[in-house]
């Protein structure tokens, strides 16, 4: 199966050793992967360890010491080591013969990562030998992005700047929604809202909670509605299809927002289990007692 470019992976960094357990030898496969080349500036940057017990005996992974069993080694492309500002708190983990395992790392909330520019990441494993394994680095950038809409909300300390920006992730472009509060120099991480299509100018509207509600295209005839709070977290989304008329966002005298027009697009996942209990409602239940040949 070819993999599609939001599959593909970017790098990987493997690293393989043979330790003692007891009288048993053990073997570990380590191999770190991200899966892309460049992540836009203050948004997620996801890492993943995977590790296989490929010896005959139990693999056990867990704190040692007050240190944890996994870490990330994070570094600026000239060598200078960048500071963790919050510790990474690893799962246990257990792993018989011929298992394997992957822990998700998001290094954005774990390392000061701020600026612009090259970086390198590694994984480093504490095994129960007392023994450091270290992966072979992975390469990745840091970019601005090009804001493509902004709007600024509220007053004083509390402003909050609100924008939409695009970022080049070859081989496509992606759309992000970033909440900025330059009164308290804080950036929430930036979300990504999908791929970035030059079909029209986003919609924008507030409610009396200060969410906001965006409209966006995301395919010719095809529209998205992202409701995020005033930190940026996402509190609702929604695909809607040109039908008789457009999908528009409309503000009531009392400042709640709804959408109007359009036809909305179930998930696949929820039409499958529609389909599923439609099938099980419009089966007929068989004889209690079947007439035999």
């Amino acid at each position: 199966m070819r993999k599609t470019p939001e599959a593909k992976i970017f790098g990987i960094g493997i690293a393989l050793l043979w330790f003692s357990i007891l009288p048993a030898k053990a073997q570990v496969d380590v191999r770190l992967e991200t899966q892309k080349a460049a992540y836009l500036q203050f948004s997620p940057i996801p890492f993943t360890v995977r590790l296989k017990n490929l010896g005959a005996g139990e693999l056990r992974l867990t704190e040692t010491e007050g240190k944890p069993w996994l870490e990330m080694v994070v570094q600026s492309r000239d060598g200078q080591l960048i500071a963790p500002e919050k510790i990474l708190v690893p799962p246990d983990k257990t792993l018989r013969p011929g298992e394997s395992t992957a822990i998700a790392v998001d290094l954005a909330p774990h390392y000061l990562i701020r600026d612009t520019g090259g970086y390198r990441a590694r994984a480093s494993i504490r095994l129960p030998s007392g023994e450091t394994l270290l992966t072979d680095s992975l390469d990745f950038l840091i970019g601005r992005g090009e804001v493509i809409w902004s709007v600024p909300r509220g007053d004083g300390v509390e402003r909050r700047i609100y924008s939409l920006l695009k970022f080049y992730e070859d081989p496509n472009v992606g759309l992000y929604l970033r909440v900025e509060v330059p009164g308290k120099n804080q950036v929430f991480p930036s979300r990504r809202l999908g791929a970035y299509l030059p079909l029209g100018k986003p919609v924008a509207e507030f409610d009396p909670q200060n969410n906001l509600h965006l409209l966006y295209a995301v395919a010719a005839g095809v529209h998205r509605i992202t409701v995020v709070n005033p930190d940026g977290q996402l509190l609702r989304e929604e695909t809607r299809q040109d039908g008789v008329d457009k999908p528009l966002l409309q503000k009531n005298p009392d400042g709640e927002v709804s959408v109007q027009g359009g036809i909305v697009q179930v998930p696949s996942s929820l039409r499958e289990r529609l389909s599923t209990l439609q099938a099980r409602i419009g089966t007929q239940a068989p004889p209690a007692n079947p007439v035999q040949p």
